[in-house]
């Protein structure tokens, strides 16, 4: 029977140390091995303090002799202890008494949460970016909160979600007196890729476009799927009109601006209209209009960019 019930430790998805009331090691399951890269048949017999020496804290020891002595079982998380292990995984560890007639021992239960260790820092992340957007966003809270901000198959920002942050970032450029561009942005040829290659790939181009856009702008800037094979790109805070050309060259100019097919690439390119606040016009819609025209300039004088 303790055969068997060893068996099932070693087959457990967390690590198991089970120890006597000396602290010495008679059992160190499968997943301690993988863990530490400390073999069972190293660690048994040993104390358990001199085979993970990053367990020998004060602290530590004396939690575990109160176990030993009052049986109330103790629990270490990993976010508050994470030097308990000399691992880059992060592991919660429960101690408890293991008593019967004959002998105590203690049982050590290490359970791997780096995934969601990993999680809570990437939404702590998104909280911090997030106060910062919510506050200029409060009054209008209610109003957008049931509204589906983002495209579906590029996971950039949708039209709704542009208007909002549009007026919010022409309101701010009136404010501090500084420029705001409005990038109007068209897929190059994408009617006759998607008639020739069909449905499938062109959602792959525009995958794609919405990648290559994320890449030559700035974490500042807004990349937003406007509708079909159209984008728009919010830039607020630049110095310069001329600094505008240089987002759009960026674009037009990555090396990974390519889409590869089984037998052939795809290599794309894109006419990009700019209006600029205030130059332009004092609210979206004329900067809309004015990007758009542009861009069509562009497009029908075969050129990267017009404004």
């Amino acid at each position: 029977m303790i055969n068997y019930c060893y068996e099932v430790l070693n087959n457990v998805n967390e690590g198991i140390i089970i120890v006597n009331e000396n602290f010495d090691v008679f059992f160190w399951n499968s997943y301690m091995e993988t863990i530490t890269n400390i073999k069972g048949s190293n660690a048994i017999g040993s104390n358990l303090y001199t085979v993970l020496p990053s367990l020998n804290k004060n602290y530590f020891k004396n939690v575990v002799k109160n176990i030993l002595n009052d049986g109330y079982a103790m629990f270490f998380s990993a976010a508050m202890h994470q030097d308990l292990l000399d691992t880059e995984e992060r592991f919660n560890i429960k101690i408890s008494r293991i008593q019967d007639e004959h002998k105590t021992s203690i049982l050590l239960e290490f359970h791997n949460v780096t995934g969601q260790m990993a999680q809570i820092k990437q939404l702590k992340k998104y909280i911090k970016e997030l106060y910062h957007v919510n506050k200029e966003l409060k009054e209008k809270e209610k109003e957008i909160e049931d509204l589906a901000y983002y495209d579906q198959l590029t996971g950039v920002a949708n039209r709704t979600l542009f208007y909002i942050l549009a007026e919010k970032y022409i309101q701010k450029a009136k404010r501090n007196n500084s420029l705001l561009g409005i990038m109007f942005i068209d897929i190059d040829k994408f009617k006759s890729i998607n008639d020739t290659y069909g449905h499938q790939v062109g959602d792959k181009i525009i995958i794609k476009a919405a990648n290559i856009l994320k890449k030559a702008t700035r974490e500042t800037d807004i990349v937003v799927r406007y509708g079909g094979d159209e984008f728009v790109v919010i830039l607020p805070n630049m110095k310069d009109i001329s600094d505008y050309k240089i987002v759009a060259s960026k674009i037009n100019n990555l090396n990974e601006n390519v889409v590869y097919m089984e037998d052939k690439e795809i290599k794309l390119s894109f006419s990009i209209g700019i209006s600029i606040y205030p130059n332009d016009g004092d609210n979206i819609d004329k900067l809309i209009v004015k990007a758009d025209k542009a861009m069509y300039i562009a497009k029908r004088n075969d050129e990267d960019i017009y404004y």
